[in-house]
């Protein structure tokens, strides 16, 4: 499963109103077909690979365009098949990739990783860990590093002092 596609410990459900609202917009629309469902899961796929979630200025109408798939066809695919919505779906696989980064790249800040995510401004990235770790991103790495296995510590202990010279430019 790509990394995109992966709910790493988040929420991401759609609330019982937003399901609702959800069921009855793809209600009165075609369900897809197997192959269409196939197409349009290949091309979403290529999408994220191809780091199509880095514009943050990408929306529903504009990813139809890129795809050359219709914002209906779209919206039923979200709706009825991932049961989320475009927003929700991309806001997932920002989050995602942001985790994964900030891992990868300890040395990276917050800034870097919210804009080579495709977050439209840092503060949504504090917003969205908040909402779904309970955390900010700093206090998330540091965790990452305190519940590292012995092995790993050792290779990200400049990490932890890093982390903690960037947190404090920003206090």
């Amino acid at each position: 499963m790509p990394w995109w596609e992966q709910n790493i410990g988040m929420g991401g459900a759609l609330s019982a109103k937003q399901q609702t609202s959800a069921d009855s917009r793809t209600e009165s629309l075609q369900p897809l077909s197997d192959e269409r469902r196939d197409f349009i899961q290949k091309s979403l796929d290529a999408w994220c690979a191809n780091l199509g979630y880095k514009d943050s200025t990408v929306n529903m109408l504009t990813l139809s365009r890129t795809l050359c798939i219709s914002k209906d066809e779209l919206s039923v695919f979200f709706d009825q098949y991932l049961k989320t919505t475009f927003r929700i779906w991309l806001g997932d696989i920002r989050f995602n990739k942001a985790k994964k980064m900030m891992l990868e790249f300890p040395d990276y800040s917050n800034d870097i990783i919210s804009a080579e995510c495709g977050f439209s401004a840092r503060t949504y990235l504090y917003r969205i860990f908040k909402l779904k770790e309970g955390c900010t991103p700093t206090e998330w790495r540091e965790e990452q590093v305190a519940n590292a296995a012995p092995d790993d510590k050792n290779r990200i202990n400049h990490f932890s002092i890093n982390i903690r010279k960037t947190h404090n430019k920003r206090e």
